[in-house]
């Protein structure tokens, strides 16, 4: 009758142990890659949702955003901190409404630290303001732009961060600009 189990022979006792120790510091280091990737492209996303919302509410027609009423002519693109958003006064209406879609849809992982809107007909009309007419946005687009930044869960995406380890993140989108409904009155 054949034996089932076979004698170890001398010497391979600690073997598996070695091989478990070598393999080991490899596999954890796949595991946190896989980790942290996964951690920046769902703070990738909500980022890119920041974006979206905002440029689905710059494109209804506003007449006040990017717009300077003392000099009566367009701002080409605008740069916005959402941390004064709340700020009484700080922005124009419309601008808040465009500001709180962003923060609306941003994780809380995630530090925003601008948005920028700009419309393409007020780039076209930069310089010649005679015939600028600010309802004519409806003839470009708006493009919003969201800087932000987040935190890696473990070290090993400690090469893409900068020196205050954050991780920068970075989403425009783009929409045509819609003509401004008419106030039923």
């Amino acid at each position: 009758m054949r034996k089932l189990f076979r004698k170890k022979k001398k010497g391979e006792e600690g073997q598996a142990l070695v091989e478990f120790v070598l393999v080991l510091p490899l596999f954890t280091l796949i595991l946190m890659g896989i980790m942290d990737f996964g951690w920046l492209f769902y703070n990738y996303i909500g980022v890119e949702n920041c974006a979206r919302n905002a440029a689905r509410i710059a494109c209804v027609e506003y007449t006040e955003t990017n717009y300077d009423a003392e000099h009566k002519r367009p701002y080409t693109s605008q740069t916005f901190n959402p941390d004064f958003v709340d700020t009484e006064d700080y922005y124009k209406d419309e601008e808040v409404d465009i500001l709180k879609a962003a923060i609306s849809a941003k994780p809380s992982s995630v530090v925003m630290k601008d948005v920028k809107i700009s419309y393409s007909y007020d780039v076209d009309c930069e310089g010649d303001y005679t015939d600028y007419i600010i309802q004519k946005r409806k003839d470009g687009s708006v493009t919003v732009t969201v800087h932000a930044t987040m935190h890696p869960l473990t070290p090993v995406m400690g090469f893409m961060t900068d020196s205050n380890n954050n991780i920068k993140l970075t989403s425009t989108s783009t929409y045509k600009v819609e003509t401004m409904p008419a106030d039923d009155e």
